[in-house]
């Protein structure tokens, strides 16, 4: 075996007593577009950079995914527990038209 890193790139699974090393199990890993897309964010919303537009390593946005609340979650919570904020959104599109 060679020198083992800090990533996980292999592992060891026991079966009965005996005792097997998994290396690759021919399954890729999503990409941060796809997280964020599964979370439910737009596929306009910026994931790969700051606001001064230093880009973020791969592991900070997989991160940052697992770290998020997903929009569809947030609107709910706003709606189910501030509707008066709901309200004023449509009180001035009907203040519009």
């Amino acid at each position: 075996m060679h020198t083992i890193s800090t990533k996980d790139r292999f592992g060891l699974v026991n079966v009965a007593g005996e005792e097997y090393q998994i290396t690759d199990i021919g399954m890729r890993m999503l990409q941060p577009h796809e997280l964020f897309a599964a979370q439910g964010f737009p596929s306009d919303y910026i994931i790969d950079r700051d606001c001064e537009g230093k880009p973020f390593p791969k592991t900070h946005q997989v991160a940052r995914c697992g770290n998020s609340v997903p929009p569809p979650f947030a609107k709910a919570l706003v709606e189910a527990n501030l509707p008066e904020l709901c309200d004023v959104n449509r009180e001035i599109e009907i203040a519009i038209s």
